[in-house]
This record gives C-alpha cells, structure tokens and sequence, in this order.
C-alpha cells in the first residue's frame, strides 16, 4: 500500500467515521457508546500523526497552518455564520423533500451525566477529527489529483454527509452541503483553524437545542 499517495491516506483515516454510525444503532449503553465513538476520532488522528512523523505527510496537508488574528477572527465569524445557515435550516428544508429515515441516534440526551462531556471534550473531538480528514486532508487529496475546486467541494461534501449514514438522507444531504460551505475556508485560507471552531459551535447549538430555537424550526 502507498503510504504517500494522499488519496489512500485519506480513504484510510475516513474509513473509521463510516463504521462510527453502528454503534449509534446498536449501542445503547452510555459508557460503552463514548467509548467507541471517541476511539474511532482518536484513532484515525494518531494514524495521521505516525504518517507525519514517517514523512508521508505534513501539517500543512492537513491544513494546520496559522493565520493572522486579523485573518483568523474574519474567516471564524464568516465560516461560523454560513455554516449556521446551512446546518440546521437544511435539515428543515430537505426534511420536507427527503423520506426521514433514522436508524439510530445518539444515546446521551440532556438529563445524562456525560451530557457535559459529550457537550465539550466529544464536540471539540467531533470538529478537530473531522476538519482535519474531511476538509484539510480532502482538500490536499483531490487538489493533489488535479481536480478542480468546484469537483474538491463536491467530493469533499459528499464523503462528508455519508459518514451520517445512519441519520437518513436528511442527515446526508444537510451536512454534506455545510462540509462544502466549511470547505470555503480551506480553499480560500488553505487553514482548518477557523473551520474548527465554527465547527464546533454549530454542532454545539444543534445538539444544545439553540439552533432550533433560534430558527424557530
């Protein structure tokens, strides 16, 4: 297998985020699910890890680069306002296009003891794991293949929406148009740092309840 072609890296550090879904379906149990959902974030970022200490890859490819403040704070409040505005209005309007089909959900609800863990230290995992693979290391990936932006982002946001497999089409379709609006940052900035934070807190106010409100959905 060839570690340094960055399209075989990246089908192997998304692998893991397709599996992660079973377990919203058959894991009931609280511990057992954190477990397994917070290894398999783990686990693909220290595979990520040992390809930059092998030379295969680099932090850049990852698009882990700094920004200025200036720059930093525009790209977080612009990626953070988009994504809001595609996140939880587009599971509104594709639930009334799309059949809803759930075949299972998160077990931690709001009255859970790990509800606060789940709420920062899993968030925070969600939005570094998933902005690294899926939209630093995506973006390397198919740039590095010579495909243009508009097919990066198609691709990019497809990959994206399927690892929500187990929320339905809904799920899908939603998420993998606010991937592509995330990805805005990466082709624009050629930096996750942004896309991180904004990431983390649409999922925040989604999973909080804030989004919905503030909608009115």
């Amino acid at each position: 297998m060839n570690f340094k072609n960055k399209i075989t890296l990246f089908i192997l550090a998304a692998l893991p985020f397709y599996l992660n879904d079973f377990s919203n379906i058959f894991v009931k149990d609280e511990v057992t699910w954190i477990t397994l959902d917070y290894s398999l974030k783990l686990i693909p970022l220290a595979f990520l890890l040992c390809m930059i200490k092998a030379g295969n890859l680099s932090f850049k490819d990852l698009g882990i680069t700094t920004l200025s403040p200036k720059r930093f704070a525009f790209w977080t409040f612009s990626i953070t306002a988009l994504g809001l505005c595609l996140d939880e209005p587009g599971f509104s309007i594709w639930g009334k296009i799309l059949p809803s089909i759930n075949l299972g959900s998160i077990p931690i609800g709001q009255d859970s003891p790990y509800f606060l863990l789940d709420m920062t230290v899993g968030l925070a995992l969600v939005a570094i794991a998933e902005e690294v693979i899926f939209r630093g290391l995506a973006f390397t990936a198919l740039k590095e293949k010579g495909y243009s932006p508009s097919t990066v982002f198609i691709i990019s946001g497809i990959t994206f929406g399927l690892i929500h497999w187990s929320a339905g089409p809904v799920a899908i379709v939603a998420t993998a148009i606010t991937g592509s609006g995330l990805m805005v940052c990466m082709w624009k900035t050629r930096s996750i740092l942004p896309t991180i934070v904004a990431h983390y807190i649409i999922n925040y106010l989604s999973f909080s309840g804030m989004a919905v409100k503030f909608w009115g959905i």
